[in-house]
C-alpha cells in the first residue's frame, strides 16, 4: 500500500472540496492511472481540466503538475510511477489583469 500528498489548488480544490489530500493506493500506479482514478473519483470536470482543448492529447498550458517540487512535462510524464510519500500539487495559472 502507498500513500500520496495531493495539493490541489483552484479550481481543483472546488471540485475536490479540500485543498491538501492524502489519497491511499494498494500498489504504486502511473500518473496515467492516477489522473483515470481522478476522472472515476472527481469526474469529468476535473479531468477536462488535465487536458487542452484543442489539442486532445496535451495538457493544458495552464496545468502545472509537480512532483517532489518539480514540475513535469516532458513525452514520458503519464508513464512516470508514483511511490510511496510522493508530494504532488495540481496548479493552475491564470493570467491577466
Amino acid at each position: 500500500m502507498i500513500s500520496l500528498k495531493f495539493r490541489f489548488e483552484p479550481p481543483f480544490n472546488e471540485i475536490t472540496n479540500n485543498t491538501n489530500q492524502i489519497i491511499k493506493f494498494d500498489q504504486e500506479l502511473t500518473v496515467k492511472e492516477l489522473l483515470e482514478f481522478f476522472k472515476a473519483h472527481f469526474g469529468e470536470k476535473f479531468y477536462e481540466l488535465l487536458w487542452d482543448k484543442k489539442k486532445k492529447k496535451e495538457f493544458s498550458s495552464f496545468l502545472s503538475i509537480i512532483i517532489n517540487g518539480i514540475s513535469f512535462r516532458d513525452e514520458h510524464f503519464l508513464d512516470k510511477t508514483l511511490k510511496d510519500g510522493d508530494d504532488l500539487a495540481f496548479l493552475y495559472l491564470y493570467f491577466g489583469g
